[in-house]
């Protein structure tokens, strides 16, 4: 129950920080958000800047550069984002550090299924980066110089991308051999909504063949199985 009420609060403080425009009234917003922290607002503050600095600050300088050459005043956008990204994040950290995602959302089981299988990707790909990171130390007695690490960060990102692409059609491929996804009734909304009388047999018969292709069951071999 408690992490359903914080969840629920961080929503709703999202909504309205979005309603809230005046920089001085966001800023007072943050400092509050700070000292109800507590002793963990340092960390959590880290983490926030850390995820929105590099994205902030390169919208601001195109904002600034674009307002300059056409003499419009930028400062007061500037301050706007700036403070309310940071207090966007500052939010989902503090919620990421204090609710149980999956507990929140046991009352709908659809919605707690996909935040299960959103965290175990993110636990995953996290570990990942932690042994390409360690790995990439391992190999690199001194500090290796900037392009060296650019190219390590590329190579990383590349692999990371490779391996996400991969387990996503292996996780699609293996929730629709066990029924997660309804392709003949799919196909029937679609023929419906297009005004087709087409019926959805070849589309069972490739998603059929897909299945025996990776060895998976399909629904009459699971029927089977389970007599």
């Amino acid at each position: 129950m408690k992490d359903r009420i914080v969840l629920i609060f961080w929503l709703a403080a999202v909504v309205a920080i979005t309603f809230v425009h005046e920089p001085v009234v966001l800023a007072a917003l943050l400092l509050i958000v700070l000292i109800s922290i507590g002793r963990s607002a340092p960390g959590i503050a880290r983490r926030a800047l850390a995820a929105v600095a590099l994205v902030n600050l390169t919208v601001s300088i195109a904002f600034v550069l674009s307002a300059w050459l056409a003499g419009d005043a930028w400062l007061q956008f500037v301050l706007r984002l700036n403070l309310r990204v940071f207090l966007l994040a500052l939010l989902t950290f503090w919620m990421i550090r204090h609710v149980d995602l999956a507990r929140a959302a046991a009352p709908w089981p659809s919605l707690q299924f996909i935040v299960v299988l959103a965290l175990g990707q993110i636990r995953t790909f996290s570990a990942l980066l932690a042994d390409y990171r360690m790995a990439f130390a391992s190999r690199s007695p001194t500090r290796p110089p900037l392009r060296v690490r650019f190219d390590g960060a590329g190579r990383q990102a590349a692999a990371m991308m490779e391996k996400a692409e991969s387990q996503a059609e292996d996780l699609t491929q293996g929730m629709r051999a066990r029924g997660f996804f309804d392709d003949c009734q799919d196909a029937r909304d679609y023929n419906r909504k297009n005004n087709r009388e087409e019926n959805c047999e070849d589309s069972r018969k490739d998603n059929c063949e897909d299945n025996r292709e990776h060895n998976w069951p399909d629904a009459n071999d699971r029927s089977r199985l389970n007599d």
